[in-house]
């Protein structure tokens, strides 16, 4: 049967044809577990449910990735404010294993009731960190980072696609008209790839 996809790049619907032959890799990001979800975050999980039913309708092998961030998620939108784990964590006197534990089995409960099929490979942060350490390094080696206030930035203007696939035009993007900018920060668009405070 075929599938199509709207192409942001070429901004039109096209077939789609798989890097191997009948096989899909879907990668949807995951909660972070400090809290239940609410049906806004779960709305997300009904998206990635829908898409791999299509594509297993299709007739297509997909297998499904999720994470759970279970560590380092921050409070604010602009690499700012408490991580929001530790802080669940000691609001409720547990520990952050504890309260990514529980959160974590009441999110797959939600799921469940909404009839989500569970991804095939569940992998949470904290068993993955090295595999994160390795991966900033190999970014930092090939120059598309800075330090700065103790932190590692990704540096956007080392990237000359950065924003190509939302179709956002940099120049066009007003800087602080959410969150403050973080003064450490080169570009106020570049992001953090790693806290060291």
């Amino acid at each position: 049967m075929p599938f199509t996809f709207y192409n942001t790049l070429g901004r039109a619907f096209q077939s789609f044809e798989p890097l191997r032959a009948g096989q899909v890799g879907f990668y949807g990001c995951g909660p972070t577990v400090y809290n239940y979800a609410h049906i806004g975050n779960l709305r997300a999980y009904v998206l990635h449910d829908i898409l791999v039913r299509s594509l297993r309708r299709a007739g297509f092998e997909v297998n499904h990735v999720m994470n759970i961030t279970d560590v380092g998620h921050l409070s604010g939108d602009n690499d700012e404010g408490g991580d929001k784990m530790v802080r669940s964590a000691e609001e409720r006197g547990k520990s952050v294993l504890e309260v990514a534990d529980f959160y974590t089995k009441a999110f797959f409960h939600d799921t469940e009731r909404m009839n989500i099929i569970r991804p095939n490979v569940v992998c949470r942060a904290t068993d993955h960190i090295a595999d994160m350490i390795s991966l900033i390094q190999r970014i930092e080696q090939n120059g598309f980072t800075y330090s700065a206030g103790g932190n590692l930035y990704f540096d956007i203007s080392k990237s000359p696609s950065y924003g190509e696939l939302a179709l956002l035009r940099l120049d066009d993007l007003k800087a602080g008209a959410r969150t403050a900018v973080d003064e450490h920060k080169r570009n106020p668009r570049d992001f953090v790839l790693w806290f060291t405070k």
